[in-house]
């Protein structure tokens, strides 16, 4: 599958894209470096706008990630993972939330913006 008029990068290409900067942005942030974890974060942003843009076929591609071994990766594709699949997202984001991790705060904290109405993906 191509994007938009064939022009851009696969889902398959933005989907490993993406599974590589959320384990970047995991590592980073355990290990408390906020400028690399930003960076992928941003990597990781870009990567979703534009899955969803290709529609919600390419957006569902994230939902494969919600099982990888890694939890950063785990993290992100839960979180964005709660427009379209909200059940198993926060299933998998209260999971995170019993860690005693950056990571596990970051998962408490986004089930919290999230059930609040406050959290929206651009």
């Amino acid at each position: 599958m191509t994007g938009p008029c064939n022009a851009g990068p696969t889902v398959a290409a933005l989907v490993a894209s993406y599974r590589a900067a959320a384990k970047h942005h995991g590592e980073a942030t355990e290990n408390g470096d906020h400028k690399e974890a930003n960076k992928a974060a941003e990597t990781i942003a870009s990567a979703y706008r534009e899955l969803r843009q290709y529609g919600t076929d390419a957006q569902r591609e994230i939902l494969r990630l919600i099982t990888d071994p890694d939890p950063g990766i785990r993290l992100w594709s839960a979180s964005h993972s709660l427009e379209f699949s909200q059940p198993e997202a926060e299933a998998e984001l209260a999971k995170l939330a019993n860690a005693k991790s950056l990571l596990g705060l970051s998962a408490e904290m986004t089930l919290k913006e999230w059930r609040a109405g406050r959290l929206r993906f651009q």
